[in-house]
């Protein structure tokens, strides 16, 4: 921190919320003046044996087991016999400094540690903890900054393997993230220009990550604000600032997230009886989160400083200079239910300073699920595939049944059909494995209506339908229009409509329009072609028989085409005369209206002979 005023401000430290208890790399904290904590047993235990003598901040890290492996001030590392190891190295910390060092044990390599430390300039020293018969020993020193500010933090990345560190710039508004790998620490960093301007009295107050990885804060000391962040912890990226500001954060310092990331836990440093106020930052809007500000404590004595959940998902509280730390033993809760207690936890020996160990965010890989929701707006449904943690590289896969839908890639689908649908989801920023969503069973209204043709003039409609239906159209009665198939009658082309109705909205239908052809049904014509009108009894009339019908009207033409015979009787016939006179022999040309049985009208035209 700076020479006057100590602020620390503890960034959301980044647990899932049941993370902590699975993590044992935090379960050793040395702090503060000879103070200590063992997180190992189900009740933390007050520790009097380390070296530590330091006003902000620290680092310490386990084993995967639990085991103390280091713990440093930033200016000297002690190995798990409080023994110095680093005593001929010039590392990067102060006692001075809010997050003076932050220590990342190697991906793939469980004897190599990364001792990171910042004051001015950003240091990374490798310490190998077998060397010199198991004390440990410096295999490296490198200076990765040369301007750097009192901002530290250390956060997993997405792929479970491997981590960040995260660093800020001095008198500029650029973060550097730096990936640490199998293969060491990448000389590329990140650099990710987002947020304030940090100089020497804005250098002070804490940086870190949140439980999931995904979001990070800021203490502004000095200027009134917290800063909070996105943060990818795939690409290192840092994005998305909000800024939180008002005239109780003046002296902003401390700050952490609660497990489930749902609160934000501040305090200043340096003022005499400052709160502890808590945020709700589930809604992005600054004004919205401002207006949540509650306090849930005071010191009773002295001020605040640094804020840090601990294994047990308790955040613990420094009070500077007090045999006790403040213990908030339900952070998940709102306001006064969070139960805030000023002497929550007795140090046995040494009094806490205004720091606490710098810890690594995120070290349990928050797993990847996917639920299907459904939404229906009558005939309309539409599937949203809700994928946790949310993220922006998650490539979708649906399903019907067992059936790739090849052409939908996105988190919202709308089924055209009825049946069950389910989605594989990837996330190709961080090569998981695809996670799959339980089946959902969907209803679309559905109809497929047919047509057969029975006969000329008859025909059969049919539909397939999976909810009730109704037919409409000419020839169909009150008692069919509900059947799955109906019988008509007609002529021509029709149209018929038919509606499928929704099983718990009778409103709701679709509708569908079917043609029928039922043809045009013409009659079988019997037609002489000659008739001999001679008084003999035999074929005395021209008569043209209509099978399946029946005749309408018979014209007579001449060779020249004059009309001379009409009639228009049912069934016609001619008698061979004109004008009540013999009517000459020779050929003549008929007209012959008649219709079917299906009530169809047709003009037949031809000829005849007329022979005496």
């Amino acid at each position: 921190m700076c020479r006057f005023f100590i602020l620390f401000f503890a960034l959301l430290l980044t647990f899932h919320p049941n993370s902590a208890q699975d993590n044992k790399r935090g379960n050793v904290w040395y702090f503060g003046y000879n103070a200590g904590i063992d997180f190992s047993a189900t009740t933390p235990k007050a520790l009097s044996d380390g070296k530590l003598f330091q006003r902000e901040g620290c680092a310490s890290i386990c084993d995967e087991k639990g085991k103390l492996v280091l713990y440093t001030d930033g200016l000297q590392i002690w190995n798990n016999q409080h023994k110095v190891i680093s005593a001929d190295i010039q590392m990067g910390g102060d006692e001075s400094s809010t997050q003076s060092a932050i220590i990342v044990p190697k991906p793939g390599n469980a004897n190599v540690y990364y001792v990171f430390s910042t004051f001015s300039e950003l240091v990374c020293v490798t310490v190998d903890i077998t060397l010199n018969k198991g004390a440990g020993g410096i295999i490296d020193r490198t200076v990765l900054m040369r301007n750097s500010t009192e901002k530290l933090a250390a956060v997993r990345h997405c792929n479970g393997r491997d981590f960040w560190v995260i660093a800020h710039e001095f008198g500029n508004n650029i973060f550097r993230s730096y990936q640490i790998t199998a293969d060491g620490i990448q000389q590329v960093y990140v650099r990710s220009k987002i947020g304030s301007s940090l100089d020497l009295n804005k250098s002070v107050g804490t940086l870190k990550v949140s439980p999931t990885g995904r979001r990070m804060a800021m203490a502004i000391f000095g200027k009134s604000k917290y800063e909070l962040f996105d943060f990818d912890n795939a690409s290192g990226t840092v994005s998305n600032a909000i800024t939180l500001e008002h005239p109780e954060f003046r002296w902003a310092y401390g700050v952490e997230f609660s497990p489930d990331e749902h609160f934000l836990y501040v305090c200043e440093t340096v003022t005499l009886l400052s709160p502890i106020l808590q945020m709700d930052i589930s809604d992005p809007n600054p004004a919205k989160i401002l207006s949540s500000k509650v306090e849930i404590g005071r010191p009773p004595e002295s001020y605040y400083g640094a804020l840090q959940l601990g294994p047990d998902n308790k955040i613990y509280v420094t009070r500077h200079g007090a045999k006790f730390l403040g213990v908030i033993h339900e952070p998940n809760k709102k306001g006064y239910s969070a139960k805030y207690i000023n002497d929550g936890f007795k140090l046995s020996t040494g009094t806490s300073g205004m720091g606490l160990p710098n810890l690594i965010s995120a070290v349990v890989r928050e797993k990847s699920s996917v639920s299907l929701s459904q939404t229906k707006d009558c005939n309309n449904v539409t599937l949203t595939a809700n994928v946790l943690p949310a993220n922006s590289t998650v490539v979708y896969e649906w399903y019907k049944g067992d059936s790739l839908i090849t052409s939908q890639h996105t988190a919202v689908y709308k089924p055209v059909s009825s049946g069950s649908y389910s989605v594989t989801v990837t996330n190709a920023r961080c090569s998981e494995p695809p996670v799959h969503s339980e089946n959902v069973d969907v209803e679309v209204l559905e109809v497929i209506p047919s047509v057969q043709k029975l006969e000329c003039g008859l025909v059969e409609l049919s539909a397939s339908a999976n909810a009730r239906i109704r037919w409409s159209g000419q020839g169909i009665s009150e008692s069919d229009n509900a059947l799955k198939k109906v019988t008509l009658e007609g002529s021509g082309v029709q149209t018929f409509n038919i509606r499928v109705f929704d099983k718990a909205d009778s409103t709701c239908f679709i509708e569908k329009k079917i043609k029928a052809d039922f043809g045009i049904c013409d009659a079988k014509l019997l037609v002489p072609d000659i008739f001999t009108p001679n008084n003999d009894g035999i074929n005395e009339v021209f008569k043209i028989n209509v099978v399946g019908g029946e005749g309408m009207a018979l014209n007579i033409y001449n060779r020249w085409g004059t009309s001379i015979f009409i009639n228009a009787d049912k069934d016609p016939q001619w008698n061979g005369k004109t004008n009540g006179m013999d009517a000459p022999i020779g050929v003549y040309t008929y007209l012959f209206k008649y219709k079917s049985s299906k009530g169809h009208e047709f003009t037949r035209r031809g000829t005849l002979i007329l022979q005496r």
